[in-house]
């Protein structure tokens, strides 16, 4: 299965069914990430491909800086090194892509409302950090996909460095592989190794539809209205 099948499969089944999936072969807790990784706001989701990313702390002192122009030059020369990382997401290679950060829960705000635009040009779907966002307020406003365990009003300038890219990762004490399928919703996050993603998706989509069928006849016996969420099940 084409990793573009399998997204277009995957995003048609709730994180609950995908876990049940996880569950069916035995993979039990392996790809659920801590109850710390929790959405910016409720009522979005997300799923895409695994694009990693580790940052370590620095090891070195800051510049005291004198002038607006001797800063400005500073923090140029280091987001240059923390956000090398995007090289890999411009010019239309971040489509269908989740990037999953490794910081190790360090408060060092990453990501905020720029760079998460510029990630949105970029078709990157959604952005999974051990570690914190900011400009929260901005971030949804403007509608960012963004999961993380903690949040700060800081900069990573002065505290942390590149320290890979496209490599393993842990993540919120999971394991992430570059390519693995990475899944969103207001309950968590789950990421499902690719190599067993097929077969998470086929248990998936029958525990879906066995879930459906049993709601549609709940909201039939209740007088609810169908909604989108029963699927072929809700047409009348």
């Amino acid at each position: 299965m084409t990793d573009q099948d399998l997204l277009t499969r995957v995003r048609a089944c709730r994180l609950a069914d995908l876990s049940d999936g996880m569950d069916a072969i035995g993979l039990v807790n392996t790809g659920t990430m801590s109850r710390r990784m929790r959405p910016l706001r409720p009522g979005f989701k997300m799923s895409g491909i695994a694009y990693t990313v580790k940052l370590v702390p620095a090891q070195e002192d800051v510049k005291v800086c004198e002038t607006i122009d001797e800063y400005m030059k500073e923090l140029g020369e280091w987001c240059d090194d923390a956000y090398a990382f995007t090289q890999g997401l411009t010019d239309g290679k971040g489509k269908d892509k989740v990037v999953v950060i490794d910081m190790d829960g360090y408060p060092g705000g990453i990501w905020g409302s720029e760079i998460g635009m510029n990630a949105l040009k970029w078709g990157v779907t959604g952005v999974v950090i051990d570690g914190a966002c900011r400009d929260s307020y901005e971030c949804n406003l403007e509608k960012l996909k963004v999961w993380c365990t903690t949040r700060t009003f800081n900069h990573v300038y002065g505290r942390l460095r590149n320290g890979g890219v496209e490599v393993p990762i842990q993540c919120a004490g999971v394991a992430v592989r570059p390519g693995d399928i990475v899944c969103g919703d207001d309950d968590g996050v789950l990421v499902i190794p690719r190599q067993k993603a097929d077969k998470v998706v086929e248990f998936a989509e029958a525990i879906l539809q066995g879930d459906q069928k049993a709601r549609a006849q709940h909201y039939k016996d209740l007088g609810y209205e169908p909604d989108d969420t029963l699927g072929e099940f809700g047409k009348a």
